[in-house]
């Protein structure tokens, strides 16, 4: 979003129309007029009644110097967005160029969105009613992938990465520079970013994501579940996911039933039991085909709690259980990453410095001592470092644990190496 550059004048003695006479000197500050009504004369870039799909940019066209425009979308999906400098975009903008709101960021079907401008006691507001639907239909049918290299490992990226200083931890940030060195390795089907309830500047998480990796990671795309309060609840017939699931999450189920693809889960896991649940109602033959790396959604010894499991809790379990049925596979990690970062420049003997040029400004954002924290890239590291043949798949944590730190552990000094190349 943009911010205003305007500086308004105060003091005692000021008049209402903010003009006062100091010391011989005018002082002038911006102001509306008493007779300058508020109005917001209308919603454009969005049909009346009509359809909507990908991406649109929504503007609030008002007069009279509104305060703030507070935009709330009421539907199968609810958001709130404030725009206090014009032009007032839903979804924000960069000086004046729109970054569009996604419509695939929610659950299809029809919504009501609301422009309500303030200022002072005065309002005004617009309304327009539409319906989202992307492609006509709702049920994800199997995808037909791309030709990609077979010897590459086919992988699926759900991150809670937020803008920095956002909601969520910056390890992420981190982490993504890491995949972004690494990502000629792999045949990466999508990077899903800003997969937590608590993000609050979605548009503003996608941004980075695209200005800070969008040359080396070409499918960013963000999180449905971006701001989406609620998470996954549990998996019976009256989860609305079970017929309407959001947009990324109905991505990634075509993609598990076109089967070869890994999900590497750096956050909740809301989206993969988003995906799993829609299996197990409507093809369940599917179901099996489901497979998931996660970072630190168990505890560990030495690490007391599981963060990526709190925000969603019932997803993560969900999970957890359907793994431990082994109806799917989920080579469960732990805190390994975690520990790999804790002693890379101990146990690990690994130079940890990284210049902060280039990726490196972001594999810098967030630090454990004074290494760089991208902890959760162990679910691709270990591809690189023995492979994942010989990994449990039912959930529990203990043994891959060990195995995952050990193996990226011995590889600690190449690894950074590795980072440090890319960067210079």
């Amino acid at each position: 979003m943009a911010k205003s550059s305007k500086r308004w004048t105060t003091g005692v003695g000021f008049a209402a129309a903010a003009t006062a006479m100091v010391a011989g000197i005018w002082i002038v500050g911006p102001q509306a007029s008493a007779d300058e009504t508020l109005q917001l004369k209308g919603l454009t870039g969005i049909p009346a009644g009509g359809v909507v799909s990908g991406m649109v940019a929504i503007e609030a066209k008002v007069d009279g110097r509104p305060d703030s425009v507070v935009f709330h979308l009421d539907g199968p999906a609810d958001l709130t967005r404030t725009e206090r400098v014009a032009p007032y975009f839903f979804g924000g903008d960069n000086k004046g160029s729109p970054f569009g709101w996604d419509s695939r960021t929610v659950s299809e079907g029809k919504y009501t969105l609301t422009a309500v401008a303030s200022r002072g006691s005065s309002t005004a507001r617009r309304s327009v009613t539409f319906t989202v639907d992307q492609d006509g239909g709702t049920t994800p049918a199997p995808t037909t992938p791309a030709p990609t290299d077979p010897s590459k490992p086919k992988l699926w990226v759900t991150s809670d990465m937020s803008e920095p200083g956002g909601e969520t931890d910056a390890d992420d940030i981190s982490a993504l520079a890491a995949l972004s060195v690494y990502a000629s390795k792999f045949s990466l089907a999508k990077v899903v970013v800003g997969g937590e309830q608590r993000i609050t500047d979605c548009a503003g998480a996608m941004t980075h994501a695209r200005n800070a990796y969008g040359a080396y990671l070409k499918n960013l795309e963000l999180s449905s579940i971006c701001g989406l309060q609620g998470g996954f609840t549990t998996c019976t017939a009256s989860n609305p996911w079970v017929k309407n699931p959001p947009a990324t999450v109905k991505a990634l189920i075509g993609a598990v039933r076109a089967g070869g693809l890994t999900v590497l889960n750096w956050g909740p896991m809301t989206e993969s039991a988003g995906a799993a649940c829609w299996l197990e109602h409507n093809a369940p033959q599917d179901v099996p085909k489901l497979s998931i790396i996660s970072h630190w959604t168990v505890t560990s010894p030495g690490f007391p709690i599981d963060p990526n499991c709190g925000p969603d809790r019932s997803a993560c379990e969900y999970v957890h259980e359907l793994a431990a049925k082994n109806k799917i596979k989920l080579i469960e990690l732990g805190a390994a990453g975690q520990k790999f970062i804790n002693t890379a420049r101990g146990a690990c003997d690994a130079n940890v410095t990284i210049p902060k040029k280039g990726l490196g400004v972001h594999l810098n954002a967030k630090y454990a001592g004074i290494t760089p924290d991208f902890s959760d890239s162990i679910t691709f590291l270990v591809f690189l470092h023995g492979g994942i043949a010989d990994y449990d798949t039912n959930g529990k944590g203990d043994a891959n644990f060990n195995k995952a730190y050990d193996r990226v552990c011995a590889q600690a000094p190449a690894i950074f190496d590795d980072l440090r190349t890319a960067v210079r």
